[in-house]
């Protein structure tokens, strides 16, 4: 069952059409006697018109005579159906003013379209095919590869349920009706359906990392809409949209991640989708910059830390270093081993107390702002220092005339270190060594 052959005087017929395509009448050759001259373009094998109805359709088309040798167009052509949607698509392109012709080949043989489909101008070629059979999707994405580097579109139509190239190249799923005969196309065209936040400048969508997750703050919505399959519509009107040039096939950037994401879509879905894909582009851009300054403001905070901390701990390791000298200039003085107590105290300003004979005696750097409060209690001991500076604050605030004694040590660097470091266990944390300080630990 095929529809083109060649007469031996009028040259390429098509009898799908009432003048055979080159101005002639069926009736020259239905029927006669002698048989008309018909072979086919592939065999040259001898044809004869056939005339049949089925359902709606007035159905003519040529068959091989008997005893026919092996024919790729006959084997092409089989099939009832494959048969009908051919004869739909050449009749839906030629209603919106375009050519067609059936079974048409390269000049090399590497294609060979069921319907080659040509616009008015002769600018396009768009190869209609009707893919009835299984093929693999290695075999069919490599037909059209050779229909792209031709210069010429292609899309391929199907009625099988299950057809795993669909997504892969451009086509579409289509089912005939069992009432009328129409043919719809039910998949591979989408739709894509905006959806924004209330307030595109505050996104409140903050569930995943490309909403930006974890960054504080004012985000534009980067959108949150998505593609869509298109309701079940007829080809007829799906083959006037590729003629008029309005629906394109397009390989979806949103919502879906895998290979198989082409859909034949409009210029319209193509700008939301676009629209919505500059919108997070923005929106990312605007994160990387807040990460960037939330990630500078945390790592200044972790420096101050790390800074107070170092502070602190050299504020701790000061009465340290002042221990021993204490003990051997009390030593001495009084001619009796001193008694050091292990921290400083709030009864003395944070003072490390030394006591002679159990009675205070001394203390090792008390804190200048706190001796004020204490003066009375603090004015009989002697006040020890690990620097010049600190004696003269000590002092100021002090009683007059009280003893403040400078003992010359060597004192631990205040510069925090480049790398926090690890603290080992039974060491002091920041709100340990500041509640020490400001003897909270006590309390």
């Amino acid at each position: 069952m095929v529809f083109v052959g060649v007469h031996g005087e009028w040259g390429r017929i098509d009898v799908t059409q009432a003048d055979l395509g080159c101005g002639q009448d069926r009736e020259g050759i239905y029927k006669t006697k002698p048989p008309a001259p018909l072979t086919c373009y592939e065999c040259a094998w001898r044809l004869h018109l056939v005339h049949k109805t089925h359902g709606a359709y007035d159905l003519w088309f040529l068959r091989h005579a008997n005893n026919a040798p092996h024919c790729e167009a006959r084997l092409a052509g089989e099939g009832t159906a494959h048969h009908l949607l051919k004869l739909d698509l050449a009749q839906h392109a030629r209603a919106a003013g375009w050519s067609a012709e059936y079974e048409v080949a390269a000049p090399d043989g590497s294609w060979r379209a069921d319907v080659m489909a040509t616009s008015p101008d002769g600018g396009r070629r768009v190869a209609l095919e009707a893919q009835m059979a299984a093929i693999s999707i290695t075999d069919i994405e490599a037909r059209t590869d050779r229909y792209r580097a031709a210069d010429v579109e292609v899309c391929w139509f199907t009625d099988r349920k299950t057809a795993p190239w669909l997504d892969n190249v451009p086509s579409v799923q289509i089912a005939r009706s069992d009432d009328d005969g129409h043919v719809q196309v039910t998949a591979g065209a989408a739709r894509f359906e905006s959806k924004w936040s209330e307030n595109h400048a505050d996104c409140g969508l903050r569930e995943c990392e490309d909403c930006g997750a974890g960054v504080d703050g004012p985000l534009p919505c980067g959108g949150h809409g998505q593609w869509l399959p298109v309701d079940a519509f007829p080809l007829e009107r799906f083959v006037a949209a590729i003629g008029a040039n309005t629906t394109r096939p397009h390989r979806l950037r949103t919502g879906l991640h895998t290979k198989g994401n082409q859909r034949w879509i409009t210029h319209r879905h193509f700008e939301l989708e676009e629209e919505q894909l500059q919108a997070h582009a923005r929106r990312y851009r605007i994160v990387e910059r807040l990460a960037a300054v939330q990630q500078r403001q945390r790592e200044a905070r972790q420096a101050a830390e790390q800074e107070h901390l170092a502070a602190i701990e050299a504020l701790l390791q000061r009465p340290k270093a002042l221990v021993k000298p204490v003990v051997e200039f009390v030593f001495q003085q009084t001619g009796a081993s001193p008694n050091v107590a292990r921290d400083g105290c709030p009864e003395f300003a944070m003072g490390v107390p030394v006591y002679v004979r159990g009675k205070p005696y001394a203390v090792i750097c008390p804190v200048a702002s706190r001796v004020p409060a204490l003066r009375r209690r603090l004015a009989p001991l002697v006040l020890f220092a690990a620097s010049e500076r600190e004696r003269s604050r000590i002092a100021a605030q002090a009683a007059p005339g009280q003893r403040v004694e400078v003992l010359a040590v060597e004192l631990p660097s205040t510069l925090p270190p480049a790398v926090p470091p690890q603290r080992a266990q039974g060491s002091l944390t920041i709100k340990q060594a500041v509640n020490r300080m400001l003897g909270l630990d006590r309390m």
